[in-house]
């Protein structure tokens, strides 16, 4: 059986002008003329032979069939545009689309990505930098490099790296008068993420102190921005403040470094996409630069 459907530049036309008010409006949105809005209208109204506005000279109103009808209609055309963008982001043989948080991104991820073009020259590498987890069923994303506890459903997890925990400042904070003891940490401005304090304060051996003030940011962009320019003592990862510490822009306040108890970092993708030959050759090279990475660590460690 055949379904009657109107002309789709009509029912594109009948939505503008319902949700804009304005034939003029309307007119521009789409790049039509006005008498071309006003010739879909009527055309839509006679095919369904259901008057669906109401018309006071150049004023026109939503009929009660009218303001129904706009609602279906737009709830359709949303869903034929989402289908028609799923189908369209397919991926390419050389294209990837990576969701990472913007810490990571910027102070560990970045500095490496020169080799990766070396190496691919013809690799089209998108970054979505966004604190939240992607949904893989609706934004445009191939992978995401996560960090956390690796348990997330539906997704296939490749272990990249643990982490651990350290305190950081500018050189130049306190007129370069670091603390020198764990209680002199405590009484100075503290910066904090989401990295627990109690994590740290258990590896200093003094689970019984607590921070007396700190500054709170949700990204840890911002605290390494806030550590670089002064304004107190963070406590970090080290694989976001390593890059800072290595241009002398950071420095360590102690030697407390405990591991980062409950998390490590992620390459993930859904359990019903294969690893295509791009993906892999991401996770190739992301292993190889967190084994240098981890090299260079356990050196200046020794």
């Amino acid at each position: 059986m055949s379904i009657r459907l109107p002309p789709l530049s009509a029912l594109r036309a009948f939505t503008a002008l319902a949700r804009l008010g304005s034939i003029n409006a309307a007119a521009e949105e789409l790049s039509l003329t006005q008498s071309a809005i006003s010739h879909q209208i009527r055309s839509i109204e006679d095919y369904l032979d259901v008057v669906l506005f109401n018309r006071d000279g150049r004023k026109m109103t939503l009929t009660d069939a009218g303001r129904v009808y706009a609602y279906q209609i737009r709830q359709a055309l949303d869903d034929i545009g989402s289908a028609t963008d799923k189908l369209s982001r397919k991926p390419k043989p050389n294209q990837l689309v990576v969701s990472v948080l913007p810490s990571f991104a910027q102070y560990w991820l970045l500095p490496r990505l020169a080799g990766f073009a070396l190496q691919h020259p013809d690799f089209y590498l998108t970054l979505s930098a966004t604190m939240a987890f992607s949904n893989f069923s609706d934004d445009p994303i191939d992978c995401a490099i996560r960090f956390g506890h690796g348990d997330w459903p539906d997704l296939h997890c490749e272990l990249l790296m643990g982490d651990s925990l350290l305190l950081v400042a500018s050189p130049d904070f306190n007129q370069g008068q670091l603390p020198q003891t764990v209680a002199q940490v405590m009484q100075a401005p503290l910066l904090h993420a989401s990295e627990s304090w109690a994590v740290w304060l258990s590896a200093a051996g003094v689970e019984q102190l607590r921070p007396k003030g700190k500054l709170e940011f949700t990204d840890s962009t911002h605290l390494l921005e806030a550590a670089r320019l002064g304004l107190g003592i963070a406590l970090t990862r080290r694989s976001i403040a390593q890059t800072l510490i290595d241009r002398g822009e950071l420095v360590r306040v102690t030697e407390i470094e405990p591991t980062h108890p409950s998390a490590s970092y992620y390459l993930v993708w859904p359990h019903r996409v294969n690893q295509t030959p791009a993906l892999l050759q991401l996770t190739a090279w992301l292993h190889v630069e967190v084994s240098r990475y981890q090299q260079v660590y356990d050196a200046k460690k020794q």
